[in-house]
This record gives structure tokens, sequence and C-alpha cells, in this order.
């Protein structure tokens, strides 16, 4: 699938309420992870093709981001939900550095700023410099994952980095005294659930310092049909707890055990 790239201009940086606000360099996103809650954003944007296949660049993004800093303190920023903050277009137009350094310079002015950083990119240890640059404790970064196998990623987030390079990508950021951890989101169903215990012991390995979990989000009205494709490659019994996730109210709770269990086993501590 061909990338389109369209250069855009934005009125506001920081978007949310109450202290809590995100921050899209991009909207849109080249990784094309069949799983993508984000792709509903082609409802408001059918002109410019399938999920997957256009960026948007906020080009000027880092000139009102620093305008907005200027008048706010102690808030959260989280990067991203509209795209992946670290998806290749980011090698071309560091708008994703260039944010990060003004945040940087807000958190040494306010020891109240909190920033988290998530991406499926090993190309984040090309800002090393900037994330050290964050005083102590201002700075978080996840690796989002699905399972640990570089095989099954390549058929549910086809142009992502694989895992084994992410998990070698948070062991060189732990390395270098930055909080870093793992967000498993979302948990496929059967497939990462098989998973977690591998999972959890690679994520230890590594260095892991903080988990998190999300289940699947949009299942039927915008990734139903490509979820259940993908899934043909997993056999019958991911098949079916494909569709209990879909449509058994119990299926979070059962869930919930499963990742209780997998933790118990793990004798995983958060640090």
């Amino acid at each position: 699938m061909s990338l389109t790239i369209h250069r855009i201009t934005c009125k506001s940086a920081l978007t949310g309420s109450g202290g809590h606000f995100r921050l899209n360099p991009y909207v849109g996103c080249e990784h094309h992870c069949v799983y993508c809650y984000a792709s509903y954003l082609t409802r408001w944007r059918e002109e410019l093709g399938p999920w997957g296949s256009w960026v948007q660049v906020k080009t000027n993004l880092p000139r009102v981001l620093e305008r907005e800093l200027a008048r706010k303190r102690g808030i959260e920023v989280f990067l991203s939900t509209a795209c992946d903050a670290y998806q290749p277009v980011e090698q071309q137009y560091r708008l994703t550095r260039q944010c990060l350094s003004l945040l940087a310079l807000a958190a040494q002015r306010d020891e109240e700023l909190r920033v988290f950083l998530v991406t499926k990119s090993d190309s984040v240890l090309g800002d090393q410099d900037v994330l050290q640059a964050f005083p102590p404790g201002a700075l978080q970064v996840a690796f989002s994952v699905t399972t640990h196998r570089d095989e099954t990623a390549a058929l549910v987030e086809p142009k992502a980095s694989p895992p084994a390079r992410r998990l070698a990508a948070l062991r060189t950021l732990n390395a270098a005294g930055i909080r870093t951890g793992l967000l498993i989101s979302p948990v496929l169903p059967h497939v990462t659930e098989q998973d977690l215990p591998q999972l959890l012991a690679a994520a230890q390995a590594a260095g892991c310092r903080f988990l998190g979990f999300d289940r699947l989000n949009y299942l039927n009205r915008h990734i139903g049909a490509k979820m259940r494709a993908v899934y043909g490659h997993f056999g019958p019994e991911a098949q079916a707890r494909l569709e209990q996730a879909c449509h058994d109210p119990g299926y979070e709770a059962s869930l919930r055990a499963v990742i209780a269990r997998a933790k118990a086993e793990a004798h995983w501590r958060e640090e």
C-alpha cells in the first residue's frame, strides 16, 4: 500500500481537559496495525483513503506547542492517540523530537509536568539524548506489544518494529536510566493470552519496570472484518475466543483472570 502525506497546520497542539492532554504530531499511521482503534478517524477523513495509506503532518505543531506550554503548569501529556509518534515519517519531519525537546525544557521549569510516551518503534532510540534531558520522574516510555513472537506480529502489525527490537530498545532505555515499560495493547483474544507467560519473561529479562494492559476495542464497527481475516491464520480455537471477546459479556472478567494468573506465575512486581 502506497503512502500519501498531507502537510497541514493546526490551531492547537494539546487536546484534553482537567490537566490531562494528548499530543499527536501526526494523524494517521504507517504501521497499519489491523486492530488499531484509531482507524475510526476514517469516518471523518474518507477522502484520504483506507487507514494506513495516509498520514497528516502537522507542520506548525512545535511552534503551537511552545506557545501553549508557556501558559500551562502541572499537566500530563500523552503521546500519542491518533498515530505512532515514531512511525517512519518521523525520520523526515522530526516533529516528535522537536515536541519532546520542548516538553523536556518545560519539565525542567515545572516539576509537576508529566509525559507518557508510547510507541511500537525502536527508532525512539535515536532520541535518547532528548529523553535523558527530562528530569527524573517526569517521563515514562512504554513500548506497545501484543506478542513476543516476531512472526505473529508481522501478521497483525506488519509495518511496526518487530517485538524483539522493541524489547531490545526497552533494555537500552532502561539501562540509560529512563523509566520504561510495556503496554500490552491490545490483548488479542487467545493470541496474546497464550503468549503472556513468555512475553512477561521477556519483559523481565529486558528490565521492564511497569506493565499496562488494554483489551481489544471497536471490534465490529471498524476492524471486525480485518481481525477475522487475520485470525484465519491462528486456527479455530483462536477464532472462537475472538468471537467470545466480541459477544460474551463475561469475556472481560475472564481476561482479567488470565492476566492476574500470568502476573502471579511470573512473580511480577511493579517498580
